[in-house]
């Protein structure tokens, strides 16, 4: 369920409050190693585009910045 596969960006509504925060504590940081966000809350937020793995950490994808930012 990616976001090319819905042909839509998912809303800040459709994320629980963990993914949310997760997403946004990504964003605010730029880089954020991946041990440091919990493993189903990261499978999720990559399933939907949200986020991407990148030098062994996990940065925000354009999606993501949207999303996090609403």
């Amino acid at each position: 369920m990616r976001m090319d596969d819905m042909g839509r960006i998912p809303s800040a509504l459709e994320l629980t409050t963990d993914e949310l925060l997760a997403l946004r504590a990504i964003l605010a940081r730029s880089f954020v190693p991946a041990n440091q966000i919990n493993r189903e809350v990261r499978l999720h937020l990559s399933q939907l585009g949200l986020i991407c793995k990148a030098l062994g950490g996990l940065m925000a994808t354009p999606a993501g910045r949207i999303v996090a930012r609403f």
